[in-house]
């Protein structure tokens, strides 16, 4: 698996945005409805995954957090999925504001084999900023629109066969079936 940096809210302020009134502006009052309800779909749909999710987390501005993970792919490839599965789990879970360094830093924490240390030092700079920026855009001018998004290529695919890609904001079985069928060509 290869994370790639992708961008669901471009403007988003510096300051974050509460939940509810990001839902309200990009989505109508009818989302914040159905969020706020018990058994709204999102809310199903992770708790079958064992994700709950944090309703008091606040839309924020995520160009560190993705390059942070565009860095650690770099430095330590092998820590990228374990990173990455921290990191939500403190934005969508615990809520913490991963625009702010000292909580990104306390996600590396959580992965031993990468130097805080030097992440500090990284986070310091723009280093990948400009490249994260234009590959987090380029997935957006080439049509995705969501997350999570699966591109999926045989690994004894033909030449010129293109690869599979998908949203995953689906229910499991359909990815299950459309799994099924790349493994049948």
């Amino acid at each position: 698996m290869v994370w790639e940096p992708f961008f669901l809210n471009h403007n988003t302020p510096p300051e974050g945005e509460d939940l509810m009134a990001h839902l309200m502006n990009k989505y109508g009052p009818a989302a914040v409805e159905r969020y706020g309800k018990s058994g709204n779909p999102l809310d199903v749909a992770g708790l079958k995954v064992g994700i709950h999710f944090n309703p008091e987390r606040r839309i924020i501005p995520t160009l560190d957090a993705h390059r942070v993970c565009e860095w650690v792919k770099r430095s330590n490839p092998e820590e990228a999925d374990s990173f990455m599965e921290r990191m939500f789990h403190a934005y969508f879970e615990a809520g913490k504001d991963l625009s702010k360094h000292d909580n990104l830093l306390a996600v590396v924490d959580e992965c031993p084999k990468i130097d805080r240390a030097a992440c500090a030092t990284f986070l310091a700079g723009d280093e990948l900023a400009n490249e994260t920026s234009v590959k987090g855009r380029s997935w957006s001018q080439r049509g995705v629109s969501g997350v999570p998004f699966f591109v999926v290529a045989r690994k004894d695919a033909p030449p010129g066969e293109q690869p599979t890609a998908f949203s995953g904001a689906q229910p499991p079985e359909v990815i299950a079936e459309l799994l099924e069928k790349l493994s049948e060509k």
